[in-house]
């Protein structure tokens, strides 16, 4: 875990723990009143590097975070790809340009499966 001024960064080894926890934590801000916050996911490969995380993959989820509306979780194929849970559904939302990312990433909405 990394703060980033008013966000935080997770490194999970599995994309499917990170989707959980990621619908888990807004789940729970709502629940305690708090601002809504949002989410953007992404897998690959990342370095370790003095206690931090670097790499096209962490730039691409925090690019993800940025387009991120309240409350959302936003992800991308390769998260869908990786998890196999029948409790989250994604929803494709299409190819969206991100800030400083060469090719439009597609991205889907997850949320709980009801």
């Amino acid at each position: 875990m990394k703060w980033l001024g008013d966000g935080v960064m997770f490194h999970f080894r599995e994309p499917v723990g990170a989707v959980v926890a990621a619908l888990e934590m807004l789940e729970a801000i709502s629940i305690a009143d708090l601002p809504p916050a949002h989410v953007g996911l992404h897998a690959g490969p990342v370095v370790f590097q003095g206690g931090d995380y670097f790499g096209r993959t962490v730039n691409v989820a925090a690019r993800i975070a940025d387009h991120a509306g309240s409350g959302q979780v936003l992800v991308t194929q390769e998260i869908v790809n990786s998890t196999d849970r029948g409790d989250v559904a994604f929803t494709a939302i299409g190819p969206v340009a991100l800030k400083g990312v060469s090719q439009p990433v597609e991205l889907f909405s997850a949320k709980r499966q009801t």
